[in-house]
């Protein structure tokens, strides 16, 4: 389902990082849904517990227009750059009231598509 998925740091045999491209639209307006490919990286090291940031690899913070992505302020650990990250708005509840079983990769990136593939007008990130 997601064959760009590259592990991005490791711990022994753990996956603690990921990258990983993801299709979405360009989301500034409902209507706004012209197709966008976004590489996302991400630490993976507790989902079990919590969504983890999601930073923005490409495209850049001055080309995307999607309204769920904040724009670039914080540094990515990963590349030590000023990165824009996803808004999960409502998510991070939901996340932490699935079972256990559901917090996995497979169910993070589907999330991360929802997001990328919806937009949201009321989203203070854009």
């Amino acid at each position: 389902m997601f064959p760009t998925l590259q592990p991005l740091a490791t711990s022994g045999s753990d996956i603690t990082a990921i990258a990983v491209t993801i299709g979405g639209i360009s989301g500034r307006m409902r209507e706004d849904r012209a197709p966008v490919s976004y590489r996302i990286l991400a630490s993976v090291r507790t989902l079990a517990t919590s969504l983890p940031p999601i930073w923005i690899a490409s495209p850049t913070d001055a080309e995307i227009r999607h309204v769920n992505i904040f724009r670039a302020s914080d540094v990515c650990p990963f590349t030590g750059t000023r990165l824009p990250t996803l808004c999960w708005g409502r998510t991070p509840s939901a996340w932490s009231g699935a079972a256990t079983s559901e917090r996995r990769l497979a169910n993070l990136l589907e999330a991360v598509r929802q997001v990328l593939a919806n937009s949201n007008p009321r989203s203070a990130a854009r």
